[in-house]
């Protein structure tokens, strides 16, 4: 009988790298978004809040893309694991960052965003071959 709780098969596994997709994506998009602030003539505040919940939509759903690619069941569940899991780290470093930081209506529309593409994300990860 075969054994597919092999580590590549762990729902834990799965949603760790789909986490670490979605997190290096943000990286790389929020070091260029600085980049321009700095050397260029700036962004305004409501090009940067597009520019946030853009980067949520992407790198959620490619790393709900990734975990259920990894693990080919329960994408719709873990694709909204990697969603909430994402608002709910990015919520932690907002507070850690800025102390008067406050959960308001652009967090609720981020974690709306992000249960979205995470769950979309996983239905297409496990219909992809």
């Amino acid at each position: 009988m075969k054994n597919d709780n092999t580590p590549a098969k762990s729902p834990l596994f799965a949603i760790t790298k789909g986490l670490l997709t979605t997190f290096a994506i943000t990286a790389a998009v929020m070091v260029c978004c600085a980049a321009v602030m700095t050397l260029g003539s700036g962004l305004n505040e409501n090009t940067v809040y597009i520019a946030v919940h853009i980067t949520s939509l992407a790198a959620v759903f490619a790393g709900a893309l990734t975990a259920a690619r990894n693990i080919q069941s329960r994408g719709m569940l873990n694709g909204l694991a990697v969603g909430i899991i994402y608002t709910i780290a990015t919520v932690f470093a907002g507070f850690m960052i800025t102390p008067d930081y406050s959960v308001g209506t652009k967090t609720l529309l981020t974690l709306g965003i992000s249960l979205a593409s995470g769950a979309l994300g996983g239905i297409l990860g496990i219909n992809m071959k």
